[in-house]
């Protein structure tokens, strides 16, 4: 313990990258940490003006920490609520590409 006159340094994070997660999500004790760490994932990856990403699921599962099973379950867990909006994706041959994960505006 100091005697009070020590100098105290404020660190600036301004420069530090951060990532923005809807207070309602972290506040919904309905959620397991599982979904949680999926849409915090999909917050990482989301566009700041459009709220929308389309990572590979294998890079959000590993992103969140979580497995495929898990990821599913928490995909389905976060578009029941009402979090998050999943729009597929094809090529102009039919072919998949990555879903399009929408984040959607919560009260």
């Amino acid at each position: 313990m100091g005697n009070g006159n020590e100098e105290r340094i404020v660190l600036d994070r301004r420069s530090v990258p951060f990532v923005m997660v809807t207070r309602k999500v972290i506040e919904d004790r309905s959620l397991k940490a599982s979904d949680k760490s999926l849409y915090m994932a999909l917050c990482f990856y989301a566009d700041n003006k459009t709220s929308e990403c389309f990572p590979s699921r294998k890079t959000l599962w590993e992103t969140a920490g979580i497995s495929d099973k898990t990821f599913r379950k928490s995909l389905d867990t976060l578009k029941d609520k009402g979090y998050i909006d999943v729009v597929n994706r094809y090529r102009k041959d039919g072919g998949r590409m990555s879903n399009t994960y929408i984040l959607l505006d919560v009260k």
